[in-house]
């Protein structure tokens, strides 16, 4: 499980070096692999970074649900289409694509924040401002969370 956040920043060739704690969660099953894809929260986009075992068990998952449901065609499309499968090298960093660098406008400053099995790679200032919004919605609401059955 992938806890908290920490600020890091991409090299001038858009590698990542994983933080150890990190490294060791995503590694912890031998198999050095990850997936790497689009995601989006509010409309600011970031990435979705998941070990090979868990990004299986989710297409596994997937291929439970019926697959010409309109929602799940756009989940393929969207989650699935963006995704790439990457190595963490022998120094622990990752490259993340061009593409996806791109797309989550990711420059040098990045966070890496939890997602439970996953963790998400913002751009730092991008992570800023989600994350205000998160904490404004929650002052304005102060039982949203207690809806969720926390």
């Amino acid at each position: 499980m992938f806890r908290g956040n920490v600020e890091h920043t991409l090299d001038a060739k858009g590698r990542l070096s994983i933080p150890a704690k990190l490294r060791e969660l995503l590694l912890g099953k031998g198999d050095e692999r990850i997936v790497i894809t689009n995601f989006t929260v509010g409309g600011s986009r970031c990435l979705d970074v998941y070990p090979i075992h868990e990004w299986v068990h989710l297409e596994e998952e997937i291929r439970k649900k019926p697959a010409f449901d309109s929602r799940m065609v756009v989940l393929q499309n969207y989650y699935l289409g963006g995704a790439s499968e990457c190595v963490v090298d022998k120094q622990g960093r990752i490259l993340i694509p061009p593409s996806l660098r791109e797309y989550a406008n990711l420059k040098r400053d990045v966070v890496l924040v939890s997602a439970l099995g996953k963790f998400r790679v913002w751009d730092r200032e991008t992570w800023k401002k989600v994350f205000a919004e998160a904490e404004d919605k929650l002052m304005q609401d102060p039982d949203l969370l207690g809806g969720l059955g926390l």
